[in-house]
C-alpha cells in the first residue's frame, strides 16, 4: 500500500515536471521592455543633427554629436520624441529644447514655446516605441 502511494506521488511529480517546461513562465522575461534612446545635437549657429534607436543614452549622444560638430550641445530622450527650435534676432539666438513627448507635434510645440515667439523648429526626432 505504501509503495503504491509513493509510486502515485512519484507519477504526479513526474507529470508536473514534464509539463512545467511547456507552460509559460510567470516571471516576465528580461527583454519585456526595450529602451530605445535618441539624441538631438545643436549649435547656436543653427546646425542640428540627431540619432535614434540606440541601446544607451551615451551611444545616441555620441552619434548625434559626431554628426553636428565639436561646438554642439545635445540632449537625450528614450521611447519618445524630441525637438529643437531657434529664434534668431536682435543679436542673439534663443534655443528651445523639448524631449520626452509622445508625438512629434507635442515636442515641436514645446520647443517653440521655450524658444519664444516667432521661433522655428530646426530639427526633431522620434525613437521607435516598444511593442
Amino acid at each position: 500500500m505504501i509503495a503504491r502511494k509513493n509510486l502515485a506521488a512519484f507519477g504526479i511529480a513526474a507529470a508536473i515536471a514534464a509539463t512545467a517546461g511547456a507552460l509559460p513562465s510567470a516571471t516576465p522575461s528580461a527583454h519585456a521592455y526595450t529602451y530605445n534612446y535618441g539624441a538631438i545635437s545643436y549649435s547656436y549657429s543653427g546646425r542640428v543633427s540627431y540619432a535614434v534607436d540606440y541601446p544607451s543614452a551615451g551611444a545616441a549622444a555620441n552619434a548625434a554629436k559626431a554628426r553636428c560638430g565639436g561646438d554642439c550641445g545635445y540632449f537625450t530622450f528614450f521611447n519618445s520624441c524630441g525637438a529643437v527650435a531657434y529664434q534668431f534676432g536682435y543679436g542673439q539666438t534663443r534655443v528651445g529644447r523639448a524631449h520626452g513627448y509622445p508625438t512629434r507635434a507635442g515636442a515641436e510645440r514645446a520647443a517653440r514655446a521655450e524658444a519664444g515667439w516667432g521661433s522655428q523648429v530646426r530639427g526633431w526626432a522620434c525613437t521607435t516605441r516598444p511593442r
